[in-house]
């Protein structure tokens, strides 16, 4: 069976399971991205995970930067299976998922690996159909992308209910930032956009650069884009990298802990979402316009 077959045949088994998911909840899914790397997409993506988990909600973190995958690093665990034994060798997306420390589920995108880096377009499609399945064993699923601009990256963007961007004050990282805002804006995705300013050394430094990229996106984009918080520059955040801890974890009192405790808080996770959009929708729209 050759690959464009093998995906017919699991959007036809997903019409049939969608009649079962549609009784179900469904995960609410939350990508974080970044026009550029170094900013702290990761790192984000881990401590908001650890935190939720901590908290009692039930999350799946998915370290979608296929091929240089940091997840694992950052909670100091070696996965037995990574997302390249679910493209290449057949395996269910179930048997990847690593229980990590915290109670926290994640699922690692693979380190190495170049083939993951150039992924196919079907390749692609039928990662986003067996994704689908793990909707109605989770409260959140957050994803973290790959940096910058690539197909890998929208098409994890395209499933997603909501898009982190995340950035520093830095001019070459706000351009990187607004460039993947004008990617996600030219795709015509309907996702809502947050905008979180990591590394600051003060509040009013974080204003200025958040209303910068607001304003210019509303002007340029006709894109409303919600200030989501920020994340204060903090020395403890390096030592527990070294740790392989996530520092809301490690240094709970921390200005950076506190950060992403107002940061899940303007997130509004606890509100109904609007009128949610099945993975199968998502992926059924995104099959129709790739042809």
């Amino acid at each position: 069976m050759d690959q464009a077959a093998r995906l017919r045949k699991l959007v036809e088994e997903r019409k049939v399971d969608q009649i079962r998911v549609d009784q179900k909840k469904t995960a609410r899914i939350i990508s974080v991205t970044s026009g550029k790397g170094g900013v702290g997409k990761t790192s984000l993506s881990v401590n908001l995970a650890a935190h939720l988990s901590k908290q009692g909600t039930k999350i799946l973190l998915i370290d979608a930067d296929l091929g240089l995958s940091n997840v694992e690093i950052m909670l100091g665990v070696t996965p037995s299976y990574t997302l390249k034994d679910v493209i290449k060798h057949g395996k269910d997306i179930e048997d990847v998922i690593i229980n990590g420390p915290y109670n926290l589920d994640f699922i690692s995108g693979g380190n190495g690996f170049l083939e993951l880096a150039e992924l196919s377009e079907i390749e692609r499609e039928e990662i986003l159909i067996k994704i689908h399945k793990l909707e109605e064993l989770y409260d959140i699923i957050i994803i973290d992308t790959g940096a910058g601009i690539s197909k890998n990256v929208t098409a994890f963007l395209t499933i997603s209910d909501e898009i982190i961007v995340i950035t520093t004050s830095e001019p070459t990282a706000l351009t990187d930032a607004y460039s993947i805002m004008k990617v996600i804006s030219e795709e015509k995705l309907k996702q809502k956009i947050g905008l979180i300013i990591n590394r600051v050394k003060t509040k009013s430094e974080f204003q200025q650069a958040s209303n910068i990229l607001i304003s210019t996106a509303k002007k340029f984009l006709g894109e409303k884009i919600k200030s989501l918080g920020y994340v204060y520059e903090d020395p403890n955040v390096r030592k527990t990298i070294y740790k392989k801890t996530p520092f809301v974890i490690y240094y709970p009192d921390s200005k950076a802990s506190d950060c992403i405790i107002d940061i899940v808080a303007n997130l509004k996770l606890k509100e109904k979402p609007e009128k949610k959009i099945s993975m199968m929708d998502k992926f059924m729209r995104l099959f129709e316009t790739s042809r």
